[in-house]
């Protein structure tokens, strides 16, 4: 083998550990990218139901606090 084939070969190796170093990289970027797109809809998920919940819960306790008033005007009114 002559010195221009062995310094091919060695580019080729040089490039060839670069590629798949680089797809390497890469394809785990992707499936991190992809984790995070579950992870996001599992959040928005969370936050949906945290937002009804406590939408609900607010409008209880102003249905309950509605409830009491107009049962503190009906007594006062039915007092007098």
């Amino acid at each position: 083998m002559t010195s221009h084939q062995g310094s091919a070969v060695s580019i080729a190796s040089v490039v060839t550990t670069a590629t798949f170093l680089v797809l390497g990289y890469r394809f785990g970027r992707t499936h991190a990218a992809w984790r995070d797109v579950r992870a996001a809809r599992r959040t928005i998920v969370l936050n949906r139901r945290r937002a009804v919940t406590s939408t609900v819960r607010t409008l209880a306790w102003g249905a309950a606090g509605a409830v009491v008033a107009l049962l503190t005007i009906g007594a006062f009114l039915a007092g007098r």
